[in-house]
């Protein structure tokens, strides 16, 4: 009876883990929104991909610790983690990054400045190409 115990206690500990886990790995997702900015569509294809994932980590951790049976300590065990990281690290982490992005854009607009210049001349050079190639086919 008291492995039985250990068994539940053991997994209740895990889904804690595991619920700080998954709000990490959205922090992280939160972080590359700041850092690159994305249109609608591809937040909801990322926040798709993240609820997936979750699926698959949280089907998977019961079926290793638990035999594949749903207890209800176990979800509650992964809410406590998301709300114990959420009003811990989660809250720190986002201060110092927010704090950090610009800085971090400005060292990404000097590292891709020749980028810039470059695509500039590029188009420039293709724009000039279009229309002497329109210029050609309306002498024809």
């Amino acid at each position: 009876m008291a492995e039985l115990i250990y068994e539940e206690m053991n997994l209740f500990g895990i889904c804690v883990v595991l619920g700080a886990f998954l709000a990490f790995v959205y922090d992280i997702i939160r972080i590359l929104r700041l850092l690159i900015p994305h249109k609608d569509i591809f937040v909801d294809i990322e926040d798709l991909a993240f609820w997936l994932f979750t699926a698959w980590m949280v089907f998977k951790t019961l079926v290793v610790y638990n035999r594949g049976a749903l207890r209800a300590y176990a979800f509650f065990g992964m809410i406590l983690g998301v709300v114990i990281y959420a009003f811990s690290l989660s809250k720190l982490i986002l201060y110092i990054v927010r704090k950090i992005v610009p800085y971090w854009k400005k060292c990404f607009c000097i590292l891709f400045k020749p980028y810039t210049c470059l695509r500039g001349v590029i188009r420039k050079m293709l724009k000039n190409v279009v229309s002497e190639v329109k210029i050609a086919v309306k002498g024809r």
